[in-house]
């Protein structure tokens, strides 16, 4: 008795032409098989987590300061860039977190690392850590995503204030000291240069309260709540023609855009005093979205309208991404660790 499979087989076929139908059914089995697979490995890419092409809707950059400060004007001159540039497919949407910088900071320390939210902030986010542990926030909190340029500060009085120089602040900080009202955002890069020159003035102190960004102080010392405080080059350009005075200007060099302000080492202080501006996004954020938006501002700050931007702002224009940010950082955070120590309340 023959098997069912055997007496399929109605004509018996010799050994050649065994082959080549056999080789036949073969292609036409790989050729059915073969758009399966592939859509198979289409969905599989897909629905594979960090896979899908970044961004694939607008990204938050948090700016954890009042509008019209020197950060909320980098991030929004970059935003303005890349969407006319066309360098990501979606668009940045800038949110302002006013107060103190900590507060934005943890918005975004908590948010879903998902690579739709990220944090632009300077140097506070390293001092803040030492001068006021109780926040819970610091630098290695965050992943690393970008270094963009940097400034130097000026120490502010009103048009109509009594001070006339740096030294005329000083002396005065020293004779009665914590009485002259300052606005800092406390931690922040403001409030280090107060204490860098309470260093190099031995006997000044500044009665410290917090006001926030650059554009909460310029608003305070105009309307009479402080008597001093500090804003970047930046903000100085923007804010100078109405009512304040620079006394110095904590750079290497005096300014090419304000060349009669002295710097403070040419006062006898001792020091320059610089900033950076840093990128960050929620710990364990996909590095495709890290590297997407690192590249998107490594593009950004390279074109001719952000030169100019730069230039105007008396701002640099360096850029860092990768291993080379993250040793910055550390570097940063050594270097202005002793000053924030002294900066944090003596208990």
């Amino acid at each position: 008795m023959r098997s069912d499979v055997s007496s399929a087989r109605e004509v018996p076929l010799d050994g050649a032409r065994a082959g080549r139908e056999a080789a036949a059914n073969e292609t036409m089995g790989e050729t059915m098989l073969r758009p399966i697979l592939a859509g198979l490995a289409a969905a599989f890419l897909f629905a594979a987590p960090g896979i899908a092409a970044w961004p694939e809707k607008p990204v938050r950059v948090v700016v954890p300061f009042g509008p019209g400060g020197t950060t909320d004007i980098l991030a929004r001159s970059l935003q303005k860039v890349m969407d006319e540039k066309k360098i990501l497919p979606q668009p940045l949407v800038i949110q302002n977190v006013g107060g103190h910088f900590s507060v934005g900071a943890r918005q975004v320390m908590t948010a879903a690392p998902d690579g739709y939210t990220f944090l632009v902030i300077h140097l506070a986010l390293l001092s803040g850590e030492i001068v006021d542990p109780r926040r819970g926030v610091g630098y290695r909190d965050f992943e690393p995503v970008a270094l963009t340029g940097g400034f130097c500060l000026h120490p502010i009085v009103r048009q109509d204030s009594p001070y006339k120089t740096l030294k005329d602040l000083l002396e005065a900080a020293k004779e009665k000291p914590n009485t002259i009202v300052t606005g800092v955002n406390i931690g922040a890069l403001n409030h280090m240069l107060g204490v860098f020159l309470e260093r190099g003035y031995p006997g000044a102190k500044f009665r410290f309260v917090q006001i926030g960004g650059g554009g909460e102080n310029f608003a305070a010392i105009t309307g009479g709540h402080t008597q001093a405080t500090v804003l970047s080059s930046s903000e100085y350009q923007t804010y100078k023609a109405n009512g304040i005075r620079a006394l110095a200007y904590s750079g290497p060099e005096r300014l090419k855009l304000e060349p009669e302000i002295p710097t403070t080492r040419e006062l006898g202080l001792g020091f320059e005093f610089c900033i950076e501006n840093f990128w960050f996004a929620p710990k364990g954020t996909l590095k495709e979205a890290v590297d997407g938006l690192a590249n998107a501002l490594e593009k950004a700050t390279v074109t001719d309208e952000l030169r100019t931007f730069f230039d105007k702002q008396a701002q640099t224009g360096q850029f860092m991404k990768g291993e080379a940010y993250r040793q910055r950082l550390d570097a940063v955070f050594k270097a202005i660790e002793p000053v924030a120590k002294a900066a944090a309340p003596q208990n």
